[in-house]
């Protein structure tokens, strides 16, 4: 956790420093029909039987993904001459996949699913856009799968496509390094 409060703090601009920290620190559910059970951000996998499907995965893979972001931000504003809102990826990207801790559970020792039927990533959308973070960053946590045969879902920004690259990436080194377990609710279910 204090690797991602080190991040947010590089946000320049103040509400989204504050906004992005108190997500971290303590995400939950505007929405108070939803009750899912809360995971701890610094246990839960960042999924089941994909990447980084281990205990600790999803702070790991954060890390990763907005440590890649900024990276790829500075290349492309060296190489094409370009403007990149640092702001609006670290925010977007720490926050991509924060609602995870209501979808993931720990049961008898395995990571299991809550039961929640939204997708995570319009799920921490919907979040953000009821706690009036930047349109920006809402579109980048919300767009950080690609369309997927959904044109709303399609990156529009270079901010969004800068995460969405590093996300990919990412999930895609911690599989060849660490290749997950197959497990028979993840078969089941078809899930990401």
């Amino acid at each position: 956790m204090k690797e991602l409060i080190e991040l947010a703090n590089k946000i320049k601009d103040k509400d989204l420093r504050k906004k992005t920290i108190e997500m971290l620190k303590d995400a939950s559910i505007s929405n108070k029909s939803m009750k899912y059970p809360k995971a701890d951000l610094e246990k839960v996998p960042a999924w089941i039987g994909t990447h980084h499907s281990y205990e600790g995965g999803l702070i790991k893979h954060t890390l990763s993904v907005t440590r890649l972001a900024l990276d790829l931000a500075d290349t492309f504003e060296k190489t094409y001459k370009t403007k990149v809102n640092r702001d609006f990826i670290i925010s977007g990207a720490l926050l991509h996949d924060i609602m995870k801790v209501f979808i993931l559970k720990k049961h008898n020792n395995n990571w299991t699913f809550t039961g929640c039927i939204l997708d995570h990533a319009l799920f921490s959308a919907a979040e953000l856009y009821a706690r009036n973070f930047p349109e920006e960053v809402v579109h980048i946590v919300g767009s950080h799968g690609g369309d997927l045969g959904a044109t709303g879902a399609n990156p529009k920004t270079i901010e969004a496509q800068i995460v969405l690259q590093a996300d990919v990436i990412d999930a895609a080194i911690d599989t060849e390094i660490n290749p997950p377990k197959p497990s028979l609710q993840f078969m089941l279910m078809g899930e990401e």
